[in-house]
């Protein structure tokens, strides 16, 4: 498995606690199942996939995803569509759907709405490689716990870019 289809089918396993090959997100080395790039891949987790907030939220947990989604860019496989209630975010990571190493064009969301995009709203210096969506990640994650800690059980799942390798980290 390459480095990006081995993370896809982790993430893809985690949340639906099935094996890669029965979601859909693994990878011979052939095309597969890939949400990342290139952009002309339109798959994504199908909406048959049972995932883990989806589960909790019939438990009666809030939920939300800080960082990368990467189990599809296209709206019919957002987050909140799989039982996520916020997310703050990149459908995908690193270099954007064009990997362009220049100017990363990674769109960034809050919940349903786009809010920036790395490089322009969110600055990355080309020479060091730094970032401050990491810390902004940081900061979603510390006030969704706050908010939830008093008033109800509450899943957040943490998938910073930054874990990968140093990749636009603070």
């Amino acid at each position: 498995m390459t480095g990006t289809a081995s993370s896809l089918a982790a993430r893809a396993a985690l949340l639906t606690g099935r094996l890669p090959i029965r979601n859909g997100f693994y990878t011979t080395n052939a095309h597969a199942r890939n949400a990342y790039t290139p952009q002309e891949i339109v798959g994504g987790i199908p909406d048959s996939e049972q995932l883990l907030p989806e589960l909790l939220k019939k438990a009666g947990y809030v939920s939300k995803i800080v960082g990368k989604w990467h189990l599809g860019h296209r709206p019919q496989f957002h987050p909140l569509k799989h039982g996520f209630d916020e997310w703050f975010g990149s459908p995908n990571c690193h270099f954007g759907p064009y990997d362009n190493k220049a100017r990363p064009n990674i769109p960034v969301y809050r919940d349903w709405e786009m809010v920036g995009r790395y490089y322009e709203e969110f600055p990355i210096n080309l020479k060091t490689g730094e970032a401050n969506l990491t810390q902004i990640y940081l900061q979603e994650a510390l006030d969704f716990i706050k908010r939830q800690a008093r008033h109800h059980p509450f899943f957040l799942y943490w998938a910073v870019d930054a874990t990968h390798a140093p990749v636009y980290a603070s």
